[in-house]
């Protein structure tokens, strides 16, 4: 018999994962942006189309949802190696529903996926044709795996856990792939729809936030005095950062290399973000907008006080996975 018995006193609550990003905020957001723009990155890579990628992982994540429910457990190798996953039967209208789009948008998608060999539609049946094993997934879980061992080096003397290098919570994480990812999308998809939901598509937001991690990076470059201003409270971030007075903004062509996305619709995305008062040019480069008071400025700090704050709920349940 197991003597480690699961006790509900020992988990790591809400409260301490409070205390641990408020304390390290400045590393957590850095680790936060990045994984959040690699993913985004990885998925107009392969795609060139952010919301084909994101029906496609929402269909994996209601299998995952399955998998957990009978505690079934696929490693990263294996998951990625089958040739097709099954999807639980679904229709246009869920889709619909769950993605904010429209029915036409939908159906032209997975037309356009199931030419392309990615999926296989019979009806209401749904079967995702193999997912070639490809650096940039590795790249997801590497980038997830440093933002969660940040947190477990501040939980592990209080917790007695295991001490576990970076590289273990990465193996760890590919052990058990459907187990952790399940998780992952489950922040991941609401965190992406609140973001296109404000900005009004994907692209918008994915130019957005390159723009915003551009000025965040900036910070590196500034006094410690400074970085206290910044970093001093989450609270604060997202109009601390629109005050950095050195701050330098993105190019056109900057931001089409950064994101993968032509130039031309890199334009024509950046003259609707400044339309709606989500960023301004300076000195012909774009910033993210720091007009308080305006009506766009107030959502985007709404916004961003919500992600962060599932994010805190995300970052306490996967690990309480990793400590049990």
């Amino acid at each position: 018999m197991d003597k480690k018995l699961f006790k509900i006193s020992d988990q790591i609550t809400i409260k301490e994962i409070e205390l641990i990003y408020e304390k390290n905020f400045e590393k957590t957001i850095f680790e936060f942006l990045n994984l959040e723009n690699e993913w985004i990155f990885n998925a107009y890579n392969e795609y060139k189309d952010i919301e084909k990628y994101l029906i496609l992982i929402y269909l994996i994540h209601k299998t995952l949802e399955i998998y957990n429910k009978h505690f079934y457990k696929v490693s990263f190798e294996k998951f990625y190696n089958n040739p097709h996953i099954e999807i639980e039967k679904i229709s246009i209208i869920d889709l619909v529903k769950s993605l904010l789009m429209s029915k036409e948008t939908i159906r032209r998608k997975l037309n356009e996926l199931s030419k392309e060999g990615v999926l296989t539609r019979k009806r209401k049946n749904i079967r995702i044709n193999r997912v070639n094993f490809n650096p940039q997934l590795e790249r997801n879980v590497y980038n997830l795996s440093k933002l969660i061992h940040l947190f477990y080096c501040n939980l592990k003397k209080d917790h007695k856990l295991e001490i576990f290098t970076r590289l273990e919570i990465e193996k760890k994480i590919k052990t058990n792939y459907t187990q952790y990812w399940n998780l992952f999308f489950k922040f991941q998809i609401p965190y992406i729809l609140r973001c296109k939901k404000i900005f009004s598509s994907i692209d918008h937001f994915y130019i957005f936030g390159l723009c915003a991690l551009n000025e965040a990076l900036n910070s590196k470059n500034l006094s410690e005095q400074s970085k206290i201003m910044i970093f001093g409270k989450s609270i604060n971030f997202h109009k601390n950062v629109t005050e950095l007075k050195n701050s330098k903004g993105l190019n056109p062509t900057t931001i089409s290399e950064l994101s993968g996305i032509p130039r031309a619709t890199v334009i024509r995305k950046i003259q609707y973000l400044v339309k709606k008062k989500f960023l301004f040019k300076y000195n012909k480069l774009y910033k993210i907008n720091n007009k308080h008071n305006s009506k766009s400025f107030k959502l985007q700090e709404k916004n961003f006080q919500q992600n962060q704050k599932e994010l805190r709920v995300f970052l306490k349940e996967i690990l309480n996975l990793i400590k049990n």
